[in-house]
């Protein structure tokens, strides 16, 4: 099976394929396998009839081809693999099938991609092999990490969720492999070394928890039982890319084809929220004084887009009654700024997640027909799961919670909301015994509870997902990417560099799957509250802004004369608000960084390139050093220039050193001269 730039070899003695590509990179000695319900471990190296079963263009695309090898063996069930090629493409696609030939099957655990030995994976000549690890949601301030394959432990397992990267930073050769479709499984990459060698791969559908260990997940039971007359693992992605970046972003455009983001009109959004300035405090007053305070000093810096500048209550919306919290929404719409700029309110809510232990309830929109024990998810014994986050996890196929989403949804709008904060999602998706008996598994939940979200708003709310999975995309206009950030510079979670950690190695998600946001841009005076200085509070914005360029503020503005003058000095840059509004991500340069952010992100420009970098440490300076050949490989000399001011800093030759005072960051523009 052969495109331009991918051969695929199934050897019918062994059941195992080879996949080549014209750079000369190899996967070699795939198979397939499964863990049935009753025990069996069924693999289609032990089968011992291999057929090429037919072979189409697809329906999807002429360009598509698609070949199925159909292995068999008395007694067993039928196992088929269904391999497609892509004309011009560097990957292929994998997907498996089990079919008994009566009757039904079941599984938890289903290897599409299965590869052992040290010489399995080649990328030709490499410095030092790296894999990345991508987290299954934003909570809990999980980051990404690309491990070293030769610091790698013997015997450990290295786990990543839904895809992962296995490159060589120096080169930038890479394979991508990751699963493009989301409607069943949650899926794991799991990897094992031996001395600086990846010797195992296996790709599967099915992550599960040992009883009452929480993995990535957040799950404490078993994946769900996949059961019926065929079964279907997750379809993967494999593809091979001389710049891991490309392969990434590749994916995410797959992924993109499959399942399409949802698109804003509006565009990506700018504003203020709650929750980081006023938390449990908030009440309308400092809600209205906060939104009087940025159409006042922040709309006439410049703040706001396309005219509009959203305002948004975040958790604890609910100390205002219905009357404060009416007058407030009528109120921030007849809000105008001098320049034409219009506000919309945004409001806060949960889903999946019930935060009270009065279990007896009754949930709301339910003419008291259902209580909050009934429409918990529940485990094999009928108890309710166990917490997360402090939040008991609603089951999303319950008729109950959808009552009580319809109830709340439609509340939300005929207050005249435009944007809603979806929080704790993750929730939805957790494994365990749904009150629908269609619904086997946590993913096949999460889709169900978003789309009905989804399809009660109508496009007519901004939808922004915050404690959220990764995949299954296509539900919310953002997502953030990465959990809390407040205003400090570096020294753990809730920090920029954190934060910046999920843009080195996520920013491919933004538009493939979601408008990336950067969580709420907190500023203030407290030590644990926000930035300390202009100049760190400068980064934080910088941080937001390349990423993609979503800003909502978080500072006091009610009613801290220091908070506002801090807000006012960081927002007074209209050349960043200029680079925001163009709405696109930065990437790394470098992927070398572990679990730790990158220094220097780009991005195109009109001559040249875009450069963000960072000082991450609180205390000196730093001078960061740049090879232009790392930016552009034809690159020899440049002249730069500092975006905020215009000012033409120095030209340079072959390398480029940009001085950083402590926790300073700075954009400038790199003009070639090739």
């Amino acid at each position: 099976m052969q495109s331009q730039l991918v051969t695929v070899r199934y050897h019918i003695q062994s059941g195992t394929m080879d996949i080549s590509w014209k750079d000369g990179h190899k996967l070699l000695g795939i198979t397939s396998s499964a863990r049935l319900e009753d025990g069996r471990s069924l693999s289609t190296a032990a089968y011992t009839l291999h057929e090429l079963d037919r072979s189409s263009n697809t329906a999807d695309a002429a360009s598509e081809h698609e070949y199925t090898i159909r292995s068999t063996a008395p007694g067993l069930p039928s196992f088929l693999q269904h391999i497609r090629l892509y004309d011009g493409k560097p990957w292929i696609s994998v997907e498996s099938e089990l079919a008994p030939e009566a009757g039904a099957i079941g599984t938890r655990h289903f290897d599409t991609v299965v590869v052992k030995g040290p010489a399995a994976v080649q990328l030709g000549k490499i410095q030092s092999l790296r894999l990345l690890h991508v987290p299954f949601d934003n909570d809990m301030w999980f980051r990404y990490n690309s491990f070293g394959v030769a610091a790698m432990k013997a015997g450990q397992t290295y786990t990543s969720n839904e895809v992962t990267a296995i490159y060589d930073n120096a080169t930038r050769q890479a394979l991508i492999l990751g699963s493009i479709n989301h409607d069943t499984w949650k899926t794991a990459i799991e990897t094992h070394a031996t001395d600086g060698h990846l010797t195992d791969l296996d790709i599967y559908g099915g992550i599960s928890s040992p009883t009452g260990v929480r993995t990535d997940t957040h799950d404490t039971t078993e994946h769900g039982l996949v059961h019926g007359p065929h079964v279907v693992s997750p379809r993967i992605f494999i593809g091979s890319f001389s710049d891991w970046r490309d392969g990434l972003e590749a994916y995410g455009a797959v992924n993109a084809a499959i399942h399409p983001p949802l698109k804003w009109p509006a565009g990506t959004p700018m504003g203020w929220n709650s929750w980081a300035a006023y938390a449990e405090k908030i009440n309308d007053h400092r809600y209205l004084e906060s939104a009087t305070f940025v159409r006042d000093t922040l709309v006439p810096q410049g703040f706001g887009r396309n005219k509009v500048v959203y305002i948004n209550l975040d958790a604890f919306w609910s100390n205002l009654d219905g009357v404060q919290l009416a007058d407030a929404v009528a109120n921030i719409k007849a809000m105008h700024g001098a320049d034409g700029t219009h506000f919309e309110p945004g409001i806060y809510w949960t889903p999946f997640a019930y935060w009270s232990d009065d279990l007896d309830a009754y949930v709301e929109g339910t003419g008291m027909k259902y209580r909050y024990r009934d429409i918990l998810l529940k485990t094999s014994d009928g108890s309710p799961l166990p917490k997360v986050d402090g939040g008991l996890p609603i089951d999303p196929s319950h008729p109950g919670a959808k009552a009580r989403a319809t109830y709340f949804l439609q509340q939300f709008q005929q207050l005249g909301f435009k944007y809603l904060k979806l929080d704790f999602l993750s929730h939805g998706a957790l494994e365990g015994v749904h009150f629908d008996p269609k619904i086997q598994t946590g993913i096949e939940a999460y889709n169900a509870g978003m789309k009905q979200i989804v399809d009660e708003t109508g496009n007519r709310m901004f939808l922004s997902l915050s404690i959220a999975p990764l995949f299954p995309a296509g539900y919310g206009h953002a997502r953030r990417l990465s959990c809390d950030t407040k205003g400090h510079i570096s020294g753990g979670d809730q920090t920029t560099e954190y934060m910046l950690n999920s843009l080195t190695y996520g920013w491919w998600t933004d538009k493939n799957l979601y408008i990336t946001d950067p969580d709420h841009v907190v500023l203030g005076t407290k030590a644990d509250q926000g930035a300390r200085t202009v100049i760190e509070g400068k980064s934080r914005l910088l941080s937001a802004i390349i990423s993609g360029g979503m800003i909502l503020d978080s500072s006091r503005l009610a009613d801290d004369p220091q908070g506002r003058e801090l807000a006012q000095a960081v927002y007074n840059d209209r050349e960043w608000f200029a680079i925001a509004d163009e709405g696109k991500t930065f990437r790394p340069i470098e992927g070398d960084t572990g679990d730790k952010a990158a220094a220097v992100f780009v991005r195109p420009s009109p001559h040249g390139e875009y450069v963000a970098l960072f000082n991450y440490d609180e205390k000196l300076p730093q001078t960061i050093t740049l090879p232009l050949k790392r930016i552009d490989r034809a690159a020899s000399s440049v002249s730069i220039t500092d975006v905020s001011s215009g000012k033409t800093l120095q030209s340079a030759r072959g390398t480029v050193s940009i001085e950083l005072a402590p926790s300073e960051s700075k954009l400038i523009e790199l003009h070639w001269k090739k």
